[in-house]
């Protein structure tokens, strides 16, 4: 059983109570963690917080107090603790159970055969109402021809081979099939910006209409509940954080078992997060925008404050558009005080532009000579490209030069590595890459994911 505190999440196990404390709450001084024997109990107080004065929990006999928030419900926590100490096994959490009005969607998974996004050979979906599920389906399909190979790699994360697939119905058939399920609902997938990418590419290849979606990211909201302390995980990989909502076990990389622990989270971090209303209003309320595939673009999942309007927003005077180039490879500049979203007539056009947030710091940092010449980013000569939310650019480039990394801020003929992150479409720095890998340069392009684990911001998020 998994209690919300002020900045601590309360752990109520058969023998034991175990309270993890945010980030923030250790660096104002806090323990990381106490894990509390139940036997060292002698009595269990608690003051309920009123809706706008905060209330306590006292754990007597192991001198632990525990801050809760308005709203927050100390005395429930005081009585499951009670319940422990007396041998009777804790109820499922807030996180595990109960509906949760109006949250509708369709969580949305997809492997591929191979390095192309686009080369699916299976979709999952889960239908969910009131955050709870009620249908789910499964589909193995033929990858798209021209991209239907299979890598091993792939087939040593999913499984799934050429001959699994033999005499399965081709992508365009099976995307129609997907489709009808969807419906008009929203879809949720753990790193959404592959699944919407890789649904769009396959499309594509498929020689079809990529149809307009609108779908959202447990993986962002999942991040963004770490911050609040609505979670305490370790990382935010599907496993960790479905284990965190309740769902313990599920077959990783079963495209409807991913699909399924996704939705899982999104109910279970709806219920933390106090929510109800539809999966938009619980992104919104959480100043997430909501991501979309639409024509040649794919509107990823932004921090709202940022997020472009449109297609038409992305990155005018960046390296976010496909701006005519130079022999350099430098994108040229548009005139000054003009930006995509006046030009293009869009509302809101006052707030900070889209790019503002992903705009690369002024100072590049030298790389640590002393750095451990074994570490993957030794010697390397590294740009990034992207957002990096909830990551701010400086700290990533501060972590790859300690790591004895040289930062460019543009790619040239010197890039060993390009780290992509989330955007709409491809950038031109990732074009300059592709243009220069076509010419025999060896250029890594790291997802932006391998890049926090490389760095360790998984464990240690700057929170």
């Amino acid at each position: 059983m998994t209690v919300q505190a002020h900045g601590a999440t309360i752990d109520i196990t058969a023998d034991s109570v175990v309270i993890s404390r945010s980030l923030l709450s250790v660096c104002l001084g806090g323990r990381p963690q106490d894990v509390v024997p139940l036997s060292s109990i002698t009595g269990v107080s608690a003051t309920q917080p009123g809706s706008a004065t905060p209330g306590s929990l006292l754990l007597e006999g192991a001198g632990v107090t525990v801050a809760f928030a308005p709203n927050q419900d100390a005395e429930a926590c005081a009585a499951l603790i009670r319940s422990a100490q007396r041998g009777e096994a804790p109820s499922a959490g807030p996180l595990s159970a109960g509906k949760v009005a109006g949250l509708d969607f369709t969580a949305v998974d997809v492997e591929t055969a191979n390095g192309n996004w686009g080369s699916i050979c299976q979709i999952g979906a889960v239908r969910f109402r009131d955050g709870e599920e009620t249908d789910a389906a499964t589909w193995l399909c033929k990858p798209p021809a021209g991209i239907d190979n299979f890598d091993d790699l792939n087939i040593g994360i999913h499984g799934i081979k050429p001959e699994d697939v033999a005499d399965a119905p081709d992508f365009a058939t099976v995307a129609a099939e997907f489709k009808q399920f969807l419906g008009e609902d929203t879809f949720v997938a753990h790193n959404a910006q592959f699944d919407s990418t890789a649904l769009h590419l396959a499309h594509l290849a498929a020689g079809i209409p990529s149809p307009a979606l609108s779908f959202t990211c447990s993986l962002a909201l999942a991040r963004h509940a770490s911050k609040l302390g609505v979670i305490n995980v370790a990382n935010h990989k599907l496993p960790t954080v479905a284990a965190a909502v309740g769902l313990d076990k599920f077959k990783h990389h079963d495209a409807c078992e991913d699909a399924r622990a996704a939705g899982h989270i999104i109910s279970g971090l709806a219920r933390g997060l106090d929510f109800e209303g539809t999966i938009t209003g619980l992104f919104e309320s959480q100043g997430f925008t909501v991501g979309s595939i639409n024509g040649d673009a794919v509107m990823p999942v932004l921090r709202a404050a940022t997020a472009p309007n449109t297609a038409a927003d992305l990155g005018a005077g960046t390296d976010f558009r496909d701006h005519s180039s130079t022999a350099s490879g430098r994108s040229r500049k548009p005139a000054a005080g003009k930006t995509a979203a006046k030009k293009s007539g869009a509302k809101n056009s006052s707030r900070p532009a889209p790019w503002q947030s992903v705009a690369t710091p002024d100072t590049i940092p030298d790389p640590n000579p002393d750095a451990d010449p074994s570490n993957p980013f030794f010697g390397q000569n590294v740009t990034l490209t992207g957002d990096f939310d909830p990551f701010d650019k400086g700290l990533l480039w501060s972590a790859i030069a300690e790591r004895g990394g040289q930062i460019g801020k543009n790619v040239t003929k010197k890039t060993t590595i390009l780290v992509l992150g989330t955007w709409a479409t491809k950038t031109s720095k990732e074009k300059r890459a592709e243009e220069l890998i076509s010419k025999g340069q060896s250029i890594e392009l790291m997802p932006s994911e391998k890049l926090f684990e490389l760095l360790g911001l998984e464990l240690e998020p700057p929170f």
